[in-house]
């Protein structure tokens, strides 16, 4: 089982912590003012390891010996450092990259050569699925040798690593007392609640530089008393079919997908739903690998009270959110026009879903409602809004875009309640129950 370390910088932080559910302590005595002033807890019947980084090896060498002297387990000692192998038997012998993760044969001959000088612990920058999997596979080699070992992955992508670190066998998962100092880094208390069996979903696109799905989902955990967690998962587009490994390798119950790869994921899929089938579009795998299309639920919650049937109706973009948005107007009859930069791409639109194709150039202010499926509105508001139109914006909170048609006095909505309907409907798909949306809704404006 892994223990929960506390990283600790403060002595009147070891209660804390304790209370928390913390089985073990990484003393940093080099953010320490006094250091010794720590030494009299390292007694304590937790896990201790003690940590100074610095380059004056003579001082902290002599601290090291105070630490081990006053009943600390080990003492952690860079790979690269002069003092590696000064105190056998008791040191973890660590390595950090924060720019990479290597292949996972370059992990394992990496921990044997840190093995040599004690326990191996090392930590790399983790930028998406392949880097995951590379810590995946490697942690199962470094499993099979039976001793102990401590693995991390650092950044957003990298907080699965530590949520599961006891699938990865690593020996404890570092936790800040109060507010995380990393990326992907949990408390002491978020750990604690998850527990090693935590459901841990997550939303995948790329860059994924902005998204308020993990705080709208991990407060419907909380709502719904769930032990459970949603992370970001950058995916450039050459690992889309590495996903179905790291949902296994890390026991995820469900994704989100999210621009540009709610069509690429279909080459994956073994099943989908009948929406998605028709929108031939995903945003919402599950983890036996159905796809389902819940984008549409989300516009139908912002649109369906201006009674879309026979009104005119612009679509700009032809993307796989534009399916969605297009799928949704075919089922309420609506007038559907669809415009696109790319034209032979708005047309492809336009047939499958039974609307028409409209140059850009071509735009009119004639139409009773514009929704924007582009991360960009690729031309003018001014050439095809009109006063008292409806106009909806996928993107949130809010959008140039929008701020233009409301000076051309459209009624006009963001991507909010989309986001947070769309989300609720996977929520429902994933657990088995509905969540609370005015927990989503909360979370949603706090993050503003």
């Amino acid at each position: 089982m892994t223990e929960i370390c506390a990283v600790i910088t403060r002595t009147e932080d070891i209660d804390t912590a304790r209370s928390l559910g913390c089985t073990a302590f990484e003393f940093r005595l080099d953010m320490m003012e006094n250091p010794e002033t720590a030494l009299p807890f390292l007694s304590c019947p937790e896990l201790t390891i003690v940590t100074v980084r610095s380059d004056e090896d003579e001082s902290r060498k002599a601290l090291f010996e105070k630490a081990l002297a006053a009943g600390a387990d080990f003492v952690d000692i860079e790979s690269d450092s002069n003092l590696r192998g000064a105190f056998p038997g008791r040191t973890v012998c660590s390595y950090h990259d924060f720019e990479k993760t290597p292949c996972a044969e370059e992990i394992v001959a990496l921990f044997r050569d840190l093995s040599r000088s004690g326990v191996p612990k090392a930590a790399f920058m983790v930028r998406g699925p392949r880097d995951l999997l590379a810590i995946s596979d490697a942690a199962s080699e470094i499993r099979s040798w039976g001793k102990p070992f401590i693995i991390i992955g650092m950044g957003d992508a990298g907080k699965i690593t530590r949520v599961r670190a006891d699938m990865l066998g690593s020996l404890v998962s570092y936790c800040a007392v109060s507010r995380a100092s990393a990326p992907g880094q949990l408390t002491v208390a978020e750990a604690a609640a998850l527990g090693p069996a935590a459901t841990v979903c997550a939303v995948v696109g790329w860059p994924l530089t902005h998204t308020f799905s993990p705080a709208i989902h991990n407060a419907a955990f909380s709502a719904a008393g769930i032990r459970g967690t949603y992370v970001k998962l950058p995916t450039p587009e050459a690992e889309v079919p590495l996903l179905p490994k790291v949902m296994e390798s890390y026991g995820i119950e469900g994704l989100n997908v999210t621009i540009p790869h709610k069509q690429a994921v279909l080459s994956f899929l073994k099943t989908l739903s009948p929406a998605a089938e028709k929108i031939g579009a995903v945003n919402t795998i599950t983890k036996n690998l159905e796809g389902d299309n819940t984008d549409w639920i989300g516009i139908a919650e912002t649109l369906d009270r201006f009674s879309p049937k026979d009104k005119n109706v612009l679509l700009l973009g032809a993307g796989g959110a534009a399916f969605a948005a297009a799928y949704y107007f075919a089922e309420r009859g609506a007038k559907l026009s669809i415009t696109n930069r790319t034209a032979e791409k708005a047309e492809a639109l336009a047939a499958r879903f039974g609307g028409t194709a409209v140059p850009l150039s071509s735009l009119k202010p004639e139409y009773d409602i514009v929704l924007n499926a582009s991360p960009v509105c690729p031309a003018d508001p001014a050439a095809f809004i009109k006063a008292g139109c409806v106009v909806m914006d996928m993107v949130y909170p809010d959008s140039p875009f929008l701020e233009a048609a409301r000076t051309l006095g459209a009624e006009t909505f963001s991507g909010e309640t989309m986001l947070i309907h769309q989300g609720a409907a996977a929520f429902a798909k994933w657990h088995g129950i509905s969540p609370d949306i005015s927990a989503m809704e909360n979370a949603f404006r706090e993050a503003e």
